[in-house]
């Protein structure tokens, strides 16, 4: 093994192992383009992979925009992975459409077809993380797109060494993979010189000479201006202030954490005047996060947003609300504030579930798993509707029948646990003052034509747990 060689698997298996990246990852699904980066991360991970006790495969994704140039990179990674003897799998994605359909940018369009291809993947291998091959120039690059954008600390605290999918900001499914960034304190220059040492080819991507894509304006002509006319080490420094910055923002998130548990109610809504108490800074982060947990995607949440709910907060008369994009709104009532659909009442709803297993509702952005699992976990609490919810169910008092996720029905009614006699589904919402315009999308968990259980509320009486055969659910919104 070369020096070089040594020197860069030596750095990534320091990387890997001081940041705690590979935890307890035993496959690790590697996004591989046939760029250069992306190729020593494969040659690198795979010299590490015995050593350090795991095992890999490859995914690439052809975007659809270059034509025969993108059916040779994928040739090109399918044969590399081939000599490597690793599990290649590949993908193609017609972008354009993509970004027609969604009104966003080719970059953008582009990266989310990748990420849900490689969730995808992930999901099909049982690969439990994917590892980008992020690096130094990439985190430089990252801190002065957001900064000559607009951004607080989060933002400049740049690309994260490790994540999840859900955290990513791309409307798509929640995801627990785990996302590895291992190469982010290793420069695009040590990666070519590390490859051409071992006499290892790559692709040349021609649209990443084009400078009518941002990212590459800020490589080929704002950097290189900035390292002439202002610091010749000024990646460097972009890259240490991006570590400084991930450092105090996650501080700071913690705070945050504390504050919005001390601004919620028992039925999980925000305190008007406990926010407004707050200051700015911790505030906006208190409201980010509460957004966040309600089902509101990172993306939707920005400035903007997050000030106009701080300014719902500070009024103390009457019910107002502001809408968010993405068919969100936040309303406040009776001195709280809400998340709710935007798009008024849901339409009736009823669903077979998987048992066990998962079960997607996109239309009602709900996602439900149902496992075996013994012993019991009981929801008591006076907040029906709220998710995540989780509450376990006798399976003995399923039997045979199917469980079904649906929506309320006029005349409902349901026997609380712990209770003699039953209830009308109606009181208890009033009682536990839903709103009128949201207990239609209240899910109800559904067998043998009886209502079962009430998320946020509590399981019905007969379907109590009574011995270790026990079903586990999860509602969770998407």
């Amino acid at each position: 093994m070369t020096s070089r060689r040594s020197s860069l698997v030596t750095r990534l298996a320091a990387s890997l192992k001081q940041r705690g990246l590979l935890s307890d990852h035993k496959h690790l699904l590697l996004a591989v383009s046939g760029g250069a980066d992306s190729v020593a991360l494969l040659l690198a991970m795979q010299t590490l992979k015995r050593p350090l006790g795991f095992r890999i495969s490859v995914a690439h994704l052809n975007h659809g925009l270059r034509g025969s140039e993108g059916r040779a990179d994928a040739a090109f990674v399918t044969a590399l992975a081939r000599r490597l003897r690793v599990t290649c799998l590949t993908g193609r994605a017609d972008v354009r459409r993509l970004a027609r359909r969604k009104h966003i940018s080719l970059e953008m369009a582009a990266r989310e077809a990748r990420y849900r291809f490689l969730a995808r993947t992930a999901a099909a291998k049982g690969a439990t993380a994917i590892v980008t091959a992020h690096t130094a120039d990439d985190q430089a690059e990252t801190v002065l797109l957001r900064l000559a954008r607009g951004c607080g600390a989060t933002g400049l605290g740049g690309i994260r060494p490790a994540g999840l999918l859900s955290g990513l900001g791309i409307d798509m499914p929640s995801s627990d993979v785990a996302l590895l960034r291992p190469l982010l304190d290793v420069s695009r220059d040590d990666i070519e010189a590390f490859l051409e040492r071992e006499g290892q080819a790559w692709r040349e991507d021609v649209t990443n000479a084009s400078t009518d894509f941002l990212r590459n304006r800020v490589r080929h002509e704002v950097l290189p201006l900035l390292e002439e006319r202002l610091n010749p080490a000024v990646r460097q420094t972009l890259c240490r202030t991006a570590e400084i910055f991930a450092e105090e923002d996650a501080w700071v998130g913690e705070l945050a954490k504390e504050a919005l548990g001390d601004c919620l109610d028992d039925g999980g809504r925000l305190k008007r005047e406990a926010l407004a108490l707050l200051p700015a800074a911790l505030a906006r982060r208190v409201v980010r996060r509460w957004l966040g947990e309600e089902g509101v995607a990172a993306v939707r949440a920005d400035f903007s947003s997050v000030e106009r709910v701080r300014e719902l907060a500070g009024q103390a008369t009457g019910s107002r609300e502001v809408t968010l994009q993405g068919g969100w709104r936040v309303v406040r009532r009776y001195g709280v504030l809400t998340v709710e659909s935007a798009t008024g009442t849901q339409a009736p709803f009823r669903v077979g579930l998987n048992v066990p297993g998962e079960t997607l509702l996109p239309e009602q952005g709900l996602r439900v798993v149902v496992e075996r699992a013994p012993g019991i976990v009981r929801e008591v609490s006076d907040a029906p509707g709220r998710l995540p919810a989780t509450a376990s169910i006798s399976s003995r008092a399923v039997g045979r029948r199917r469980l079904y996720l649906r929506s309320p029905r006029p005349g409902d009614r349901m026997q609380p646990y712990g209770m003699k006699g039953s209830r009308k589904l109606q009181d208890i919402l009033v009682d536990a003052k839903v709103p009128a315009d949201q207990r239609g999308a209240v899910p109800l968990l559904e067998c043998g034509g009886k209502i079962a259980w009430l998320p946020g509320y509590r399981i019905a009486h007969p379907f109590r747990v009574t011995d270790e055969k026990a079903l586990r659910v999860t509602i969770e919104r998407l």
